[in-house]
């Protein structure tokens, strides 16, 4: 099967829908679409500090982010939203789902377990220099092999529960990373160039016989990537 590239499958996208509607389950035939949005951000993320399996709350402009999320999806008739179990995943989703849907947390979906450097800066050398090999357990944590093989997982159950429609995952930065070469099948150095921001959600497009397609969300904050 010929490698996406990353740079070659970022189209974009500006959704624009007047009104929040929720769908009824549905399984029949059709696309199945997949939302892959990124929790809003924590005191952690604004200090650069590693939160791995830490669970930190939604600041204030995290709080902002859900609801601009929430807004952003209007119109979209989602069929099911998963979140990992960290609050700040959880009340992303919850933004969105209002009390029209229920959220479902997965474990699967957390993010990777920083080990020993959970907690530390995001700037720390010694945590750049092994951030992204892949077989490396950063000392008490889980590889990023680890956190691929339990992102499939998570993405098999979605898939299993959900084969088409629309469907909304919140999740994390390294943890959308694995999602996106999971079902992309992108390479390793491709997975970690990409940078999700708390604010930014992608969309794949799955159609019976057709290669996967990428979208992303365009909104004000990012027009520069027009």
């Amino acid at each position: 099967m010929r490698k996406f590239r990353v740079d070659a499958i970022v189209l974009l996208l500006l959704l624009i829908a007047p009104h929040a509607a929720v769908a009824p389950q549905a399984q029949g035939e059709g696309p199945l679409r997949l939302y892959i949005a990124r929790h809003g951000e924590t005191d952690w993320n604004a200090a650069h500090r590693l939160q791995g399996w830490t669970d930190r709350p939604l600041n204030e402009l995290g709080k902002k982010q859900a609801v601009d999320l929430a807004e952003s999806l209007r119109g979209v008739r989602l069929d099911a939203i998963y979140s990992s179990t960290l609050s700040r995943s959880r009340d992303t989703a919850q933004a969105v789902a209002g009390t029209g849907i229920m959220v479902k947390s997965l474990p699967g979906l957390r993010e990777r377990n920083y080990g020993k450097f959970q907690g530390g800066s995001d700037t720390d050398p010694v945590y750049l220099a092994r951030v992204n090999v892949w077989d490396d357990t950063m000392d008490g944590g889980e590889s990023l092999n680890q956190l691929l093989a339990r992102t499939r997982e998570s993405l098999a159950q979605i898939r299993r529960e959900h084969s088409t429609g629309n469907v909304l995952i919140v999740a994390h930065r390294i943890t959308n990373q694995m999602i996106l070469r999971a079902l992309l099948d992108l390479t390793p150095d491709e997975a970690v160039k990409i940078q999700q921001a708390n604010d930014e959600v992608y969309l794949v497009e799955f159609d019976p016989g057709a290669k996967p397609r990428l979208w992303k969300l365009v909104r004000g904050g990012n027009l520069g990537d027009l």
